[in-house]
């Protein structure tokens, strides 16, 4: 997954260190090679332009950093609303003898414990589900089918508990969607020219201190590598070091009762 697998000190590194370090010798050496640089002749054009590839620049980033936050929050959500269904798979299936009853708590605890211990690792290695929770969803979903419908009451709680289950394989499938969702690749080659060419231009700004010239673009050049290092480190929601946890799930284990082995 690029940059996502890598280790979050080390892609911080490459995104904010290593660029600003190499603006910063790039700054030093342009203005010893060109001392016009110094002068201020070129900045009524080089200002313009700042300001309108700045402004394009901003936007595009703050964009991708939208859209990268705003899918690590969804996908949140939807692990959230997958315990959410499985509760109340369990508690509900209190209406229906005690052998289906127990089937059912079964299947709650297996199906948990299967995402937490199988499917997790491989979403983290950007692999799109585990054969055996598909296994389980289809065993839970035939234990369903065979729910006793003696009363009035089994045949309402058999409808809820169905509606639940097709809440659960929903949020699974949403789940699933994101290991291979992400910011396109054109757009990451878009912002990678687009900081080029900005920070390009404020290089050659021209101003009598060489310091304060160097400080400015060396600043420019680490907020836009943190603006990237934040959007790269989120871009996938459940890979890297930045990444959803199983927490509700978990908690439905603690609550219920680990699966046995």
């Amino acid at each position: 997954m690029g940059v996502t697998g890598l280790p979050i000190w080390l892609s911080g590194v490459l995104l904010i260190v290593v660029p600003s370090a190499v603006v910063v010798a790039l700054q030093i050496g342009l203005r010893r090679r060109w001392p016009a640089l110094h002068e201020s002749d070129q900045n009524e054009v080089a200002g313009f332009i700042i300001a309108v590839v700045g402004v394009i620049y901003a936007v595009l980033l703050g964009f991708v950093v939208i859209v990268s936050w705003e899918n690590f929050s969804h996908a949140e959500q939807v692990v959230g609303d997958e315990a959410s269904a499985l509760r109340t798979i369990y508690r509900d299936s209190g209406a229906f003898p005690v052998p289906a009853r127990e089937e059912l708590h079964d299947a709650v605890r297996r199906y948990a414990g299967a995402v937490i211990d199988s499917e997790w690792p491989a979403m983290a290695r950007g692999e799109p589900g585990s054969p055996e929770v598909t296994r389980i969803i289809d065993e839970t979903s035939q234990t369903l089918a065979n729910l006793p419908l003696d009363t009035p009451g089994q045949q309402q709680y058999r409808g809820i508990e169905a509606d639940r289950f097709n809440d659960l394989v929903t949020a699974r499938s949403q789940r699933l969607d994101f290991v291979e969702q992400g910011v396109p690749t054109v757009l990451w080659i878009a912002l990678v020219v687009g900081a080029v060419v900005t920070v390009g231009f404020t290089m050659l700004f021209g101003m009598r201190s060489t310091l304060l010239h160097t400080l400015m673009t060396a600043s420019l050049t680490a907020l836009i590598g943190v603006l990237l290092f934040v959007a790269v480190t989120i871009d996938h929601p459940f890979a890297g070091d930045v990444a959803v946890d199983p927490a509700p799930l978990e908690r439905v284990l603690s609550d219920f009762g680990a699966p046995p082995p």
